[in-house]
């Protein structure tokens, strides 16, 4: 068991540290570019082993808080990155069996950790674990349920080029983040102050939020120039 274990590690550290590395390229490559989508599919690869690894470690291991709550931003940040990369294979909407089960399975997760948030807040009182359970539980949920909802709508033009890099790139910030919270505090000071701790939780998120938000802006005005163009000529 414990040599099973240790090949767990080894794997979910070395393919979470290549995604990290491999998911910069699609970022500053050419759009549609063999290296954009060769470097993608790599990390698609890497995100699904990282989650796979994450929760085989997180059932054969004793109970740790965090462990748990890792395990889940790995399966938060998986279904990211894999309904972003679906998007590029559903341009019109349709949904293959397989995206409808992780949407379900992916739904089913984000609401036991709103639950176990909760009673972590009804046991404990607020302190910060229950809070970022109960965040990233709504935000797992959200996502699912608007994949959900989005199946019974017509989509609508382009959608699936937005979905795809919106969701990439929050991936790509969620499995940051997890990098982050789990080996910067070994790097600080033992007194460092409180909230550099919880910098290293919301930093990732509000800069990168920022640069998705930036490029969306950028897309929706070149697109709106496009279709503008074409119809005076």
């Amino acid at each position: 068991m414990k040599t099973l274990l240790t090949l767990l590690l080894i794997t979910h550290i070395a393919t979470g540290f290549t995604a990290l590395m491999v998911g910069l390229i699609p970022m500053f490559s050419q759009k549609g570019s063999r290296l954009h989508n060769r470097a993608g599919l790599v990390y698609v690869y890497c995100m699904i082993t990282v989650a796979i690894t994450a929760l085989l470690l997180c059932g054969l291991q004793p109970f740790k808080m965090m462990r748990l709550f890792l395990t889940g931003i790995a399966v938060f940040s998986f279904y990211l990155c894999f309904t972003g990369w679906r998007a590029t294979k559903q341009k019109k909407g349709q949904a293959a069996p397989l995206d409808i089960a992780l949407t379900y399975g992916t739904l089913v997760i984000g609401a036991a950790m709103v639950l176990f948030g909760t009673y972590l807040l009804v046991l404990n009182g607020l302190s910060f674990m229950p809070i970022v359970f109960t965040f990233f539980g709504v935000l797992t949920g959200q996502f699912a349920w608007k994949d959900y909802q989005k199946r019974k709508q017509p989509t609508l033009k382009m959608d699936w080029y937005f979905q795809h890099f919106i969701r990439m790139g929050g991936s790509y910030i969620a499995t940051f983040t997890a990098a982050a919270v789990t080996n910067v505090p070994r790097l600080l000071p033992a007194n460092a102050p409180e909230w550099t701790h919880t910098l290293v939780w919301i930093a990732p998120s509000i800069v990168g939020g920022m640069l998705i938000g930036r490029t969306v802006r950028y897309y929706k005005q070149k697109f709106a120039s496009k279709s503008a163009g074409m119809a005076v000529s």
